[in-house]
């Protein structure tokens, strides 16, 4: 399935370079590229990584999560230069051939060696049968306190980031420091899925949660005072990017040892979808605040609340259950 999407992804991705104008056709374009990314996304390769690494399974889920953010990076300078050298659709046909020519290789070699070494060792096929049906996850306690933590950690997280340039503008930062403290949130996102995924290895997991969440309430008020240093924004950007780091791993880490492997992808992927759409609807409700009150401060402190509310629910769920396969 990843490999198959990776494909059509480059192919999806590959049509913008040849819009024409078309505002339908430049939809449709996106549109290719959301279903078939579908496989490309956090559900898929982390249920590879939770079917074959058990000890270490946070700090894999880290590495592996880190990938988006790492080329996030590198691509930004890189496609800058194709643009310059040889024009803005070569640029897009060279990105758009990098998940069929790179990834997909990678990823039918690097699936199937983590397979067949935990075939032979026959810890594979015993993950995968831990844990509750789809049906009892979804009737159970804790899918729901899951889904409590991650709708406000969607909205508060999430949310922040896409308009980060305008709330440290609305600080009074010079033009030279907003693009300073903006370029730090990828960095720090890196930074946060290897340390979460340490850390949840080495402690129990939902007080991880709690912690990463309370410095993410932390960094939205900070953004919320009228007076903020330039080391103070600083430090903030770094918490959230930190926490935003964290999300997605220590959301699969958590489905993973609370509901198991059997139905992980189904689980999973609901709450995921859960997340995104917090995430699809928390930048614009950033925006309507401060095209409502001329300043970010309010909103700011609601997530801060909001958090404040995800790191107590998540103490809830409790000691890690004992399964039988």
């Amino acid at each position: 399935m990843a490999s198959t999407s990776l494909s059509c992804l480059g192919l999806s991705y590959m049509t913008l370079a040849a819009s024409s104008g078309s505002i339908g056709q430049y939809y449709l374009s996106w549109l290719a590229i959301a279903i078939f990314g579908l496989g490309a996304t956090p559900v898929v390769f982390t249920r590879v990584i939770n079917g074959v690494f058990e000890e270490r399974r946070g700090l894999a889920l880290g590495i592996a999560l880190s990938g988006a953010g790492l080329f996030a990076f590198v691509v930004k300078p890189l496609a800058q230069f194709l643009i310059e050298t040889g024009g803005w659709r070569v640029a897009i046909l060279i990105v758009g051939t990098m998940p069929i020519v790179m990834a997909c290789p990678m990823v039918l070699w690097g699936f199937a060696g983590l397979r067949s070494r935990n075939v032979d060792a026959g810890l594979a096929p015993r993950i995968a049968s831990e844990g509750m049906t789809a049906r009892e996850a979804f009737r159970s306690r804790s899918f729901w306190l899951l889904a409590i933590v991650f709708i406000p950690m969607s909205l508060a997280v999430a949310a922040p980031l896409p308009n980060i340039e305008n709330i440290l503008r609305s600080l009074h930062l010079s033009p030279t420091e907003v693009v300073q403290l903006a370029s730090l949130v990828g960095i720090a996102a890196v930074a946060g899925r290897l340390l979460g995924g340490v850390l949840v290895d080495r402690f129990w997991a939902p007080a991880v949660g709690t912690v990463i969440l309370t410095l993410g309430a932390v960094a939205c008020f900070t953004l919320s005072l009228d007076d903020v240093s330039f080391a103070m924004a600083c430090i903030a950007i770094l918490l959230l990017g930190l926490v935003s780091g964290v999300e997605f791993d220590l959301m699969a880490y958590l489905v993973s040892r609370y509901l198991g492997m059997r139905s992980y992808a189904t689980t999973y992927a609901t709450l995921y979808g859960i997340f995104v759409v917090g995430a699809f609807v928390g930048p614009s409700l950033f925006g309507y605040a401060f095209d409502s009150t001329g300043t970010y401060s309010g909103i700011l402190k609601a997530c801060a609340l909001l958090l404040i509310g995800g790191a107590t629910v998540v103490l809830f769920l409790g000691p890690y259950p004992t399964r039988k396969a």
